[in-house]
């Protein structure tokens, strides 16, 4: 069976696509940035057109995946979206950092575990799941995904000492912070990995193990990631 079909029942690649700008952002009617370039490139490699599919928020993204709305997506690894998406090989990985108000003492990464310290952090995310492992002292605020404002509001009003987030993000939302301050370096490395919906061929897998490799030999996912201008994002070993 052509894997077209396989990959994309419904005759078109229907590619999940998480809203936030170092992702995607809406562009003349349609989307740019890394991910849709990716959807494109992959599209291609299966002889199919694309039908990028914009999200809010990656739990709609998961519960799309159960309704068998999507084919593929690219996002960031974690146990709940494991449960209804299978993963391939990373693509790329985007550097995590925090974010710190001007009127800290923290100036390194280091530094950030300690006791008294809140830390705001997108709920459910991959930078989540990583530092509820290794955070010791520290506590974690989990805020919604889709707004950071929330989590620049609780670090304004003194209700949070830090933001955590992928580096890219934070550089987009330092601005409404004045005097704050990124920490360098990364803490973590979000990996983000094309997934396919489950219950698919074991050929469909393959594709995408190929893909995801010949994407990264190749100078695809590098010059997608020129072309979207954004900071921290490297391609994966």
């Amino acid at each position: 069976m052509p894997i077209a079909s396989q990959l994309a029942p419904t005759g078109t690649l229907r590619v999940a696509v998480w809203m936030v700008p170092y992702f995607a952002r809406a562009h003349g009617g349609g989307l740019s940035g890394i991910i849709p370039d990716l959807a494109a490139a992959l599209a291609r490699a299966a002889g199919v057109e694309p039908d990028p599919v914009p999200f809010e928020n990656p739990a709609r993204i998961v519960a799309a995946f159960r309704d068998g709305a999507l084919d593929v997506t690219f996002v960031g690894i974690t146990a709940d979206r494991a449960e209804a998406i299978d993963f391939g090989p990373i693509v790329f990985e985007i550097q995590t950092t925090f974010l710190v108000p001007a009127s800290s003492a923290i100036a390194r990464i280091e530094d950030i575990d300690r006791a008294g310290m809140r830390i705001a952090v997108p709920a459910r995310s991959a930078q989540e799941a990583h530092l509820c492992k290794i955070i010791k002292a520290a506590s974690l605020i989990p805020v919604p995904a889709e707004t950071p404002q929330r989590a620049i509001d609780l670090v304004q009003a003194g209700e949070a000492d830090a933001f955590s987030h992928v580096a890219p993000m934070l550089a987009g939302v330092q601005g409404a912070l004045p005097g704050s301050r990124i920490l360098p370096g990364s803490y973590f490395n979000v990996p983000i990995a094309i997934g396919v919906a489950k219950g698919r061929a074991p050929a469909v897998a393959d594709f995408a193990r190929t893909f995801a490799e010949h994407a990264k030999q190749s100078g695809i996912v590098r010059e997608a990631i020129a072309r979207s201008g954004e900071t921290g994002l490297t391609v994966a070993a």
